[in-house]
This record gives structure tokens, sequence and C-alpha cells, in this order.
């Protein structure tokens, strides 16, 4: 029986000194495997693993010279302490490219063998119904909407290698089709030129493509560094107005006339120089009843010549105009009751019409024949004329 060989210090030395890209965890069974296993061959170690090297029996047994003479006591086997000894130092190095989450997995475990088989039932089960998921996971495989080209793929690639780790690999052309039929709808163009495509696509190629594809339409957006400019001098040059209001530099606006013809939008020049107030005439001394017919004077002229005269006064009313509309008597953004200009003689209480005393001086006389009182509507005299027809003075 020929002598197993055991591992020097230098072959240990070299078998610990590797350095594994990761380690084992519950979602990478199928890169564990392909980094582990060619390490094991290459060092000639895979025999432990697979079972090709068994484990041999604790004692020989030898056999007696003759018939006459009595059966020799069982003699310790040395290839059994070498062997156990290299087996050790095969399923430490296995050990160490475990994570915490899958250590439990093989705790149980006395070989290497036995650690590589509880790893194989646990990450690769080969049962039809563990089958049935994977393929079910790739049938209905799709780009989601924040996820990335290398994400997706990865996604797609560790169902396929799982498939093929339990022994049902799929076609790879017919993973490429289900990977291709995944993708969101902007990548629409690049699914066409690769389904049209007379020799089939490899896996392989899918990242580069959509890489390229990122990058065209990346591309074809154009470059914006005027904003960046706006953005940031907007802060400095911008300087409040009496009322809080912060005005824009014409450097500013024309920086962001230049950023939005760039993308499209048709902008007319604005004219900065100074404050721009829209002047309206609303109805003053029109059909509205605020003209002469009511004794408060020609306020049109007075409007006209208030609206002039402020016109550079507010700053802000440009601004206020979109949202407080015009003022009937100066032009400027606010309501007629809050305007600065307006008549201290035009402000007066409202008084009974002379409609509304001769109405209740009428159900008065019906009610007690006595004289109807008056109010005057205004200062001026003026001629009435009483239920009974007469003609009445009142000062």
């Amino acid at each position: 029986m020929a002598l197993i060989a055991a591992f020097s210090q230098v072959d240990k030395t070299t078998h610990n000194s590797h350095k594994f890209a990761f380690k084992l965890s519950p979602t990478n069974y199928g890169y564990w495997k392909a980094m582990v296993q060619p390490f094991l061959l290459t060092n000639n170690l895979f025999g432990y693993v697979d079972g090709t090297i068994p484990c041999p029996p604790k004692f020989l047994t030898p056999t007696a010279s003759s018939d006459k003479e009595a059966t020799p006591p069982p003699q310790p086997n040395p290839n059994h302490s070498i062997w156990i000894s290299n087996d050790a130092h095969i399923r430490m190095l296995l050990v160490s490219t475990i994570s915490e989450a899958s250590f439990q997995h093989v705790t149980s475990s006395n070989t290497s063998r036995e650690l590589w088989l509880a790893l194989e039932r646990a990450y690769a089960p080969n049962t039809a119904s563990r089958e049935y998921t994977l393929r079910g996971q790739l049938l209905k495989v799709e780009m989601k909407g924040d996820e990335t080209p290398s994400a997706y793929l990865t996604r797609a690639q560790e169902y396929a290698d799982a498939l093929a780790n339990i022994g049902a690999p799929m076609n790879e052309k017919d993973v490429v089709m289900l990977v291709v039929s995944g993708l969101r709808e902007e990548y629409t163009g690049l699914k066409q030129n690769i389904l049209t495509r007379q020799f089939p696509t490899p896996f392989s190629e899918l990242y580069g493509l959509l890489s390229d594809h990122d990058y065209m339409v990346k591309k074809s957006v154009p470059d914006v560094p005027q904003a960046q400019a706006f953005a940031a001098s907007s802060a400095n040059s911008s300087a409040p107005t009496s009322s809080g209001n912060s005005v824009a530099s014409p450097s500013n606006i024309q920086a962001l006339q230049q950023v939005l013809g760039q993308l499209g939008f048709q902008v007319q020049p604005i004219n900065t120089s100074s404050p721009q107030v829209f002047y309206t005439n609303t109805g003053a001394g029109n059909n509205r009843g605020r003209g002469n017919r009511r004794g408060r004077g020609n306020s049109n002229s007075y409007n006209r010549s208030q609206g002039r005269g402020n016109q550079s006064q507010f700053p802000w009313a440009s601004n206020q105009n979109l949202v407080f509309g015009t003022c009937n008597r100066c032009g400027i953004g606010h309501v007629p009751s809050q305007c600065p200009n307006r008549d201290p003689a035009t402000i007066r209480g409202r008084q009974p019409s002379v409609n509304y005393t001769d109405y209740r001086s009428q159900a008065s006389d019906n009610r007690s024949q006595s004289s109807p009182s008056w109010l005057n509507d205004t200062d001026t005299p003026r001629d009435w004329h009483t239920p009974e027809g007469t003609s009445s003075t009142f000062s």
C-alpha cells in the first residue's frame, strides 16, 4: 500500500497565504464555488473534498503466513493519521472562506467532504421545488425603476448560476432573451437591435451594450454650465429693495435666458433697467358711477395724475400687480382701500339716500299720519317732491 504524503510546512504556508476575494454568504454560493474549486484543484486538494481520496482505515489487519501460525494483532495504519492531518488542513481552509451567516451549516462537519456536502445541501439542493422556484424567478425577471444595469445583470446571473449548481442549467441564449425582455422602456431601441441580430448575443456582452447605451443617452443631453454660474452668483448679486424683495441683476437674468434657450424654450428679453409698473384705466369717471354723477369730482384726471406722479415711487409695484391687480386711483398694485394716495376729502361715511328716506317716510305717514322727516344726502340745497305733490326746499 502506497504511503500518503503529508503536507509540508511550506505547502501549508502557501495555502494559508492565499487571499480569497470574498466569503460565502447565503446569496453567493455559485460565486464562492467558482472561486474555491479551482484553488483546490490547483493544489491537489480537491480529492479530499469530492471523495476520490477516501479516509484509510485506522488499523491494518495483517495476514498469517500459514494456517498454523496465530493471526498477529492489528497494526496502526500510518496513512490514517496523515490523511486526518491533511483533511483537517483543507477543512480549515474552507472554514476561513465562510461568513458568520453561513457557519451554522458546517458546525457538525468532521471532514472536508462532509463540510462540502453540507453547503451544497443548504444552498444548492437538487430538488424539484428548488428548480421550479429558480426557473420562475428567471422567467419573470424585470429591471426595477431605480436599478442599475450592473445590478440587474448580476441578479439574473445569480438565478442562472443557481440552476447550474443544482444540475439543471438553462441555455445561455434563453437567458439572454429573458434578460433583454425584462429591460425598462428606455432601452426599447437596444432591445430591437439585440433581438434582430443574426447571431445570438453572449450574456457577457450585455453589460457593455447597456453601458454604451447609457453613455450615448447622457451625451445627447446638452451641457449647461451657465446654470451653475447662475446659481452661484444669484446669492451674491441679488440686492434687497426697500420692501424686502430681492431683485436679480441683469447678468443673472441673461444667464437664465441662455440656459432656457439651450433647453428649447423661447424666451423674450426683459428690460430690467427700471421697475415695470402696469397702469390700466379700470373705469374711473365712466359708467360705473364714480365720475361727476355723484358729486365726487373728476376722478379720472385725478387718478391719471396720481399714477404718473408715483411711477417711480414704488419699485415693488410690478410684483404687487401680479397679486392684487391695479388700483383705480394711482395705477399701482394694491386694493383701493389700501391706497396711500387717496384723497382724505373723499373719505366719508355712508348715509341713507333720499329714496330710502322717502320710503321710510311714506311708511311712517301711513301709520301715524304725521309729516315726513327727511335727511339730506349732500350739503347743497335741493327741491324734492313730497308725497302730496307739493315742493319743498331743504337746506
